[in-house]
């Protein structure tokens, strides 16, 4: 009688010890979780931010080519 109680204390403290790190890995993988989405959302802000500068970008440079075209057309008819 007494091996069991023994046997049977041994396996609760055994499965307390597993439930104790189940829940730590569960709070690493929630705290990771939250880390990355975070970062996501920080590379969506820049990739947003980067798509409005190369918008930008293609638009001095359309200007600058008519610029440049108008230039030539002036510089050809004189």
């Amino acid at each position: 009688m007494t091996d069991t109680i023994e046997t049977l204390r041994a396996a609760k403290v055994a499965l307390y010890a597993e439930i104790k790190k189940i829940r730590e890995e569960n709070e690493a993988l929630q705290k990771q979780k939250i880390y990355l989405q975070q970062q996501c959302r920080k590379a969506g802000v820049a990739i947003v931010s980067q798509e409005l500068a190369n918008k930008d970008l293609k638009k001095e440079i359309d200007r600058l080519s008519e610029e440049y075209e108008n230039y030539k057309t002036i510089r050809e008819s004189k």
